[in-house]
């Protein structure tokens, strides 16, 4: 009694020097607001409802905190003392514009004094547990959030996490102050059967007895579900922090938690607490203080009440997590985890970045001035080469007599050569520089046209050299044993990217993989080319080219197929003729000599084979060239086969576009 007193008198001094300071206002209309709590600074929760209420309310209002310290002082004189207190404040200020009440004993005391002190004054409250209080408040229009441990929710994430049978154990303060929780609690068993329930109350001294039940927790078979004593009780219970010390030292099983405090770095460390829906003070104050701030802005105040499904989060501690094999994914996915490490990116990318662009720009510099050197040195060997090729150019030019089969296909082969140099010219960097976009294209334009006309007159020139001699009798095999199907797959390959230009798909196939045939492979890959194409220039555009090889025990059998134009057929007896073409409008747009299929004719029967053609108009074409597996040809002479991709590129040469 003599405490109060003294406490009381305290407070009416300090309250007298309050009145002689002048408050200040500010164009902008502040709001004040009262803040009751019902414990004191030093108390576990305070700092965290503080962040809350900072966090919903903003500069425009003034908060001014009052301590209940109901750990520290009780009854009713020092009640009467507070309310004094309180009402001399109002008396010298005004009233408040609005009254936070934090946790039970705030909320008690404004019940009590709510027409006296209260009246007419918007009010809301968190962290209430007492159930006739909280009807109360409802029925006095005090808007609020519930607290209460998730009991239901976080044993339902247990009993997912945990298959097979477990002893599940409720660690929680005094049986008369947690009874709500210990019957839902125990509602639970005839969900989860696998699960033992059981309870063990926290002794507001630890003993020997209670000590004796943690020791006997065992880590494989016992999951902890951990209720701490927070609430206030006639007792004096252990404080949070004693508690958790408690489950630190005796219990190695996975604990489960309903309050975020045992989760955080400064008290988790050396735990075995994983977390759960946990009760958080922080996120009721800012539910509360938001309640407030609609009724403040709007007006209004319609009684809401904020109830634990809603206020309480998942929350956990990531070395927990880790430590038990509880994989991140299947915790709820709007949780809370702490200690989660930082990635290293995202830990340094303010200081990465500036390094990285530091480092890229000083590479871009280096392969800038690498490649300039590489560029200066290839111009001067090209250079170099060029002249070479002049310089070959011209002695080719007064050998030109000296051979008469090379009096056709000399000039030719000088005009690719320098053609082939310009291009290479054109190419350089310098020389593109000086010459305008337009012109440019125009000259490319016109070299590949070059390009494409001199490999057409080679082709022509070739086709009638042949054409005479086998018209002459002077063709003859140069023969070798080599593996036939080989050299038709490379043929059909080095034909394909021409293909592709064309919107066309080549597939090969063949039934086996070798097979050791005498053959002129010159004449062969001539065959294949000249039949690719005229697949390739009478087909269709998308359309798809199918050659195939089929082996028995007496033939080979080679096959082109296309779904292009087809051939009429009266027409297919004269394909083979010399310096025949069928006349239609596709052939136009694909000038040739007419006398390829001639001596592809030739070629195969100089090989005892034969060629047979089958077509149907607007459906397609397929030539089939059969060769005696066992011949009685022989090798004569011997010859090196020639590079596929010129002879590609003189057999396919009149349908380039």
């Amino acid at each position: 009694m003599k405490k109060g007193k003294i406490k009381l008198s305290i407070i009416i001094f300090i309250s007298f020097l309050f009145a002689f300071v002048p408050k200040t206002s500010n164009a902008e209309e502040r709001k004040d607001v009262l803040f009751i709590s019902s414990y004191s600074p030093k108390f576990i929760s305070f700092n965290n409802q503080l962040e809350g209420i900072a966090k919903s309310l903003d500069e425009r209002y003034d908060v001014t905190i009052e301590y209940l310290d109901v750990k520290k002082f009780r009854g009713e004189d020092f009640e009467e003392n507070f309310y004094n207190y309180l009402k001399l404040k109002f008396e010298n200020y005004g009233k408040f514009d609005a009254v936070i009440l934090g946790d039970d004993a705030a909320l008690n005391f404004a019940l009590k004094y709510r027409d006296s002190l209260f009246k007419d004054m918007p009010a809301v409250f968190f962290g209430a547990t007492d159930e006739s209080n909280i009807k109360l408040a409802k029925q006095r229009n005090i808007s609020g959030v519930i607290e209460y441990a998730s009991i239901y929710e976080t044993v339902d994430f247990i009993g997912k996490i945990y298959g097979g049978h477990k002893n599940i154990i409720l660690l929680t303060g005094d049986n008369l102050v947690y009874n709500k929780e210990i019957k839902d609690f125990y509602k639970l068993k005839d969900k989860y059967k696998n699960f033992d329930f059981m309870n063990i109350s926290i002794p507001n001294k630890v003993n020997d007895s209670f000590l004796d039940k943690l020791s006997k927790i065992d880590s494989r078979n016992d999951v902890v579900l951990f209720v701490y004593p927070y609430r206030d009780s006639i007792q004096s219970p252990l404080s949070v922090n004693e508690a958790i010390e408690v489950v630190k030292s005796n219990i190695s099983a996975p604990v489960f938690t309903t309050l975020n405090y045992d989760i955080m770095d400064n008290v988790v460390k050396g735990t075995n607490i994983i977390g759960g829906k946990v009760i958080d003070q922080k996120n009721q104050a800012l539910l509360a203080s938001n309640l407030l701030n609609n009724i403040l802005t709007t007006n209004t105040n319609e009684c809401k009440i904020i109830y634990p499904k809603e206020s309480n989060l998942w929350m956990f501690n990531y070395n927990n997590l880790k430590r038990n094999n509880i994989f991140e994914g299947n915790i709820p996915s709007d949780s809370i985890v702490l200690n989660k490490p930082i990635p290293f990116w995202s830990k340094y990318k303010d200081l990465l970045y500036p390094v990285i662009f530091v480092f890229a720009g000083l590479i871009l510099i280096l392969v800038a001035l690498i490649s300039h050197t590489f560029k200066t040195v290839k111009h001067k060997n090209e250079l170099r080469k060029a002249m070479r090729i002049a310089e070959d150019a011209n002695i080719a030019k007064s050998n030109f007599i000296a051979t008469i089969s090379h009096e056709l296909r000399t000039p030719v082969a000088v005009i690719t050569s320098a053609n082939q140099l310009l291009k290479i010219l054109l190419t350089k960097n310098d020389l593109h520089n000086q010459i305008p976009c337009k012109t440019m294209e125009s000259i490319d334009s016109n070299l590949d046209i070059i390009n494409q006309n001199s490999n057409r007159l080679l082709r022509l020139i070739n086709n009638v050299i042949d054409v005479a001699k086998i018209d002459s009798g002077f063709v003859y095999l140069k023969l070798q044993k080599i593996n036939i199907i080989n050299l038709v797959e490379e043929s059909v390959l080095s034909v394909i990217p021409y293909a592709n230009s064309k919107e066309l798909d080549i597939v090969f196939d063949t039934n086996t993989e070798e097979l050791e045939m005498v053959v002129d492979p010159e004449k062969i890959e001539r065959i294949v080319l000249n039949l690719l194409s005229n697949a390739i220039k009478f087909s269709k555009p998308k359309g798809v080219i199918l050659a195939t090889i089929i082996v028995d025990e007496q033939y080979f059998e080679f096959r082109v197929d296309d779904n292009g134009i087809g051939i009429e057929e009266e027409n297919l007896i004269k394909i083979f003729d010399k310096f025949m073409q069928i006349d239609n409008g596709l052939t136009r747009q694909n000038e040739g000599s007419g006398i390829g299929l001639s001596i592809v004719q030739s070629f195969v029967k100089l090989h005892e084979g034969t060629i047979d053609v089958k077509s149907e108009v607007n459906i397609g074409t397929t030539f089939i060239i059969k060769l005696p597996v066992n011949s009685d040809l022989s090798t004569k002479s011997y010859r090196d086969i020639p590079s596929l991709d010129s002879n590609t590129d003189i057999e396919l040469s009149d349908i380039f576009k």
